[in-house]
């Protein structure tokens, strides 16, 4: 019980930490952004650049890494009970298991 409330205290927090760097970055964002069109990313700041590739980089990596650390266990622990036998077996057709 007591890690479930660390775990939802640590989402918080890094729930709030990105929104308000989205608060303080954002409205300026906006601005250039309307009148740059394209060229945004010439007209940043360095610190916003870095912001920006940052956040395309957590938007790539993050999915990722959560499905090496939640996907991992999962077929593991398949391998070891030996269900993937029966997955498998499931996802052949009846002909190729009665010819077989």
């Amino acid at each position: 019980m007591a890690a479930d409330v660390a775990q939802a205290a640590v989402l918080f927090a890094a729930v709030a930490v990105l929104a308000a760097t989205l608060a303080v970055s954002g409205p300026r964002l906006a601005d250039l952004y309307r009148t740059a069109g394209s060229g945004l990313v010439d007209q940043v700041s360095s610190a916003d650049q870095t912001l920006y590739y940052t956040g395309l980089l957590v938007v790539l990596a993050v999915p990722a890494v959560i499905g090496m650390f939640w996907g991992a266990p999962l077929i593991s622990r398949e391998l070891e009970t030996g269900t993937h036998y029966l997955a498998a077996l499931f996802s052949r057709s009846c002909r190729e298991v009665t010819s077989s």
